[in-house]
């Protein structure tokens, strides 16, 4: 552990001597060895620890895929459990370097919360949980009824303003699905994948329960970081685009070597670090994309592993694919 601390402290100090990292979150995430990315103790799917002990789900993947990036090991993840509230207060105490969280990108936060997001990862959109025998088929028939809602999210608020908007007298509970499936409330409202993790995990019988086709917000979802370091900014933002640009060019955990071996795409070989200088301008290793879809594999594989058909959550991919098969996912040029 000495010896690791040493040479990540020596490798620190020759980039920052090259000019290559600044003096700032991605030198100190060098130096120390790992990053230190905040994720929730969820359920399956999002991020959860398994029963051996490992955290597994979508984001923490990302947090993976990032250590890979930087480190060509993406085991090199300190995870830092967070909440509602101190996913934000994490970053502004610096406890944590990027936090990898079902978060809503507002431009509020931004200010109030002095975050940045660098990069949507996750398209959703609000909407309710019911037991198939309620009766309740939309947001109008939540009239003299209880919903629960998790407090401190734009999903409390976006209800509040709906149930006054529409004059809907609805008594809203903050509490989360638990409440819902003790009975306590007659419907829950959260983002739709999280609505389907909670059937998928906490129901007795999953098939008892339905989640309403109204969807009521838009919710673009982004992994966040401190507003102070431009730098990993980007480095947080290539590594969700560097994910998608390999979904859209069928890149995969298993062909990714051959593709950096045969390709005359020259897109493909900026990105894996055959041609081009992306890495350099990054401040990453030149081969950072390939080592990271290497380990977790391309955006629609971590997609698939964690919500996709087959899995208990069963959220088909639908927005959450790229561009070029009729999703909304669309990464800049790797130029």
């Amino acid at each position: 552990m000495i010896m690791r601390t040493m040479i990540n402290t020596m490798l620190a100090v020759l980039l920052l001597m090259a000019g290559q990292v600044s003096a700032g979150t991605l030198a100190e995430v060098v130096r120390h060895g790992d990053i230190r990315c905040g994720v929730f103790p969820d359920d399956p799917g999002r991020s959860a620890i398994d029963e051996n002990g490992v955290w597994r789900g979508f984001y923490v993947d990302f947090c993976r895929a990032t250590a890979a990036a930087l480190f060509g090991d993406a085991e090199r993840v300190q995870f830092v459990e967070v909440d509602a509230t101190s996913r934000f207060t994490t970053l502004q105490q610096k406890h944590s370097d990027v936090v990898m969280y079902s978060s809503t990108w507002t431009l509020g936060r931004e200010d109030a919360y002095q975050v940045a997001f660098p990069a949507i990862y996750l398209f959703d959109g609000q909407g309710l949980l019911v037991r198939k025998d309620s009766g309740i088929g939309g947001l109008a028939d939540l009239d003299n009824k209880t919903v629960c809602v998790t407090e401190n999210t734009t999903t409390y608020r976006n209800l509040l303003m709906l149930l006054e908007r529409n004059q809907i007298h609805a008594r809203v509970l903050p509490s989360n699905g638990d409440s819902f499936f003790r009975g306590h409330c007659d419907a829950y409202s959260a983002d739709r994948i999280n609505l389907a993790i909670n059937r998928a995990h906490r129901a007795d019988n999953p098939d008892n329960y339905l989640i309403l086709p109204e969807l009521l917000s838009r919710e673009p979802i982004s992994p966040m970081v401190r507003n102070d370091d431009a730098q990993w900014h980007r480095v947080i933002r290539a590594v969700v685009h560097a994910l998608i640009l390999a979904d859209e060019k069928h890149i995969t955990q298993g062909n990714v070597a051959e593709v950096a071996r045969q390709s005359t795409d020259r897109e493909v070989q900026n990105l894996l670090g055959v041609s081009g200088h992306l890495g350099k301008q990054l401040g990453l290793p030149a081969g950072w994309a390939l080592q990271m879809i290497k380990s977790v594999g391309n955006y629609s594989e971590i997609y698939q592993r964690h919500f996709g058909p087959g899995t208990p959550v069963n959220i088909p991919a639908g927005l959450n694919q790229p561009w070029s098969r009729g999703g909304l996912l669309f990464a800049p040029l790797f130029r």
